[in-house]
């Protein structure tokens, strides 16, 4: 059993761990989608992470909905080609068609400002 005094100094270590790893997630998707359909290693290569590191931010990214993943036989081996889910498939019809009306982004706009001040 571990002491009292250690274990929030683990526990802050455990939220370190998976606040990078949510960074490591949101990087890895924004470069998703600059590079939809390339590979695992691809990606990896772009973003200079290891093989590992690109694997397991995929998974989570997988998991959470956020891409779609086909596995692909090339060359013998399997390949992961990841592309990043349609942005349009977050939000119900309703909601589309409310963010076509005019006027609309400008009040998003208006409410990201007023949380920036």
């Amino acid at each position: 059993m571990q002491s009292k005094a250690r274990r929030p100094a683990i526990e802050r270590a455990r939220d370190a761990r998976l606040e990078r790893g949510g960074d490591t997630d949101y990087e890895l998707y924004e470069l998703i989608s600059e590079h939809s359909g390339q590979g695992a290693y691809e990606l990896s290569k772009l973003n200079g992470w290891t093989a590992g590191r690109t694997h397991s931010s995929i998974l989570r990214l997988e998991k959470k909905g956020l891409v779609f993943v086909e596995r692909i036989v090339q060359g013998g081996r399997t390949k992961l080609v990841v592309r990043p889910r349609p942005w349009q498939e977050f939000f119900t019809p309703k909601e589309l068609e409310e963010m076509r009306q005019p006027g609309y982004f400008d009040e998003v706009e208006k409410m990201v400002k007023r949380t920036e001040d």
